[in-house]
């Protein structure tokens, strides 16, 4: 088969840098097509850039990082801890919580990357799920597993990406802004607390990059 020959002979950097465009062109096909369908207004640039900086990098430098660090001696290690740091992940920013008394179920459709929307409230668990950070925090899980179930890994790498992810403050800045009473103040700190949260996750995954490199180069090294 020529071409899983072909796929194997990639580098990490090419196969990851393939999977974020890939990703991305999957994004924008998307996205044209809802815009040709719905026809939404827009309301800015940054609409658009969250979704692809959070997808693209979010798959890429997972791409990379599993391609680099090898050996998984420690995978039942690495599950428990990456399934609960996606979970306590996914409870701080808000995308599973607790329940309430009214049970719903709906999807709501909106610009690619933003939804389709899940919002279900039932009798054990409210979900709110917005794609393109879903598919960042599973990316950092993804990670962290990585990591922990390698040879000579270490939790430190969940530390790192939960400490450094200001992505978990961005509904709490939301929050702050809502007690406000002004729709404009709302808006405008959601809009900066994304900023940041893109910024800082961008930096996260830069960390964890650097982390995997100098790990794959320690495996590499001759001991004594």
């Amino acid at each position: 088969m020529p071409t899983l020959t072909g796929f194997r002979g990639r580098s990490p950097v090419e196969l990851a840098v393939g999977s974020g465009c890939l990703a991305l062109v999957g994004l924008l096909a998307a996205v044209g097509a809802y815009i040709e369908v719905a026809e939404p207004t827009l309301t800015g640039v940054r609409t658009l850039a969250y979704p692809a900086l959070w997808i693209t990098g979010s798959v890429g430098t997972a791409v990379w990082i599993g391609l680099t660090v090898r050996g998984r001696p420690r995978r039942r290690r690495g599950v428990v801890v990456a399934a609960g740091y996606t979970l306590a992940l996914l409870w701080l920013t808000g995308l599973i919580g607790a329940p309430t008394a009214t049970t719903t179920a709906e999807i709501v459709a909106a610009l690619p990357g933003w939804g389709p929307l899940l919002l279900y409230d039932g009798t054990v668990i409210r979900l709110a799920v917005v794609p393109f950070k879903l598919v960042a925090y599973l990316a950092l899980g993804y990670i962290v597993y990585v990591f922990v179930a390698a040879n000579g890994g270490s939790v430190r790498a969940a530390v790192l990406g939960f400490a450094t992810c200001v992505g978990c403050g961005a509904p709490l800045l939301v929050a702050v802004a809502g007690g406000l009473g002004s729709a404009q103040a709302a808006t405008l700190v959601a809009s900066v607390g994304y900023d940041i949260a893109t910024v800082v996750l961008g930096g996260t995954f830069g960390l964890l990059a650097l982390a995997a490199s100098r790990q794959a180069t320690a495996e590499c090294s001759p001991t004594e």
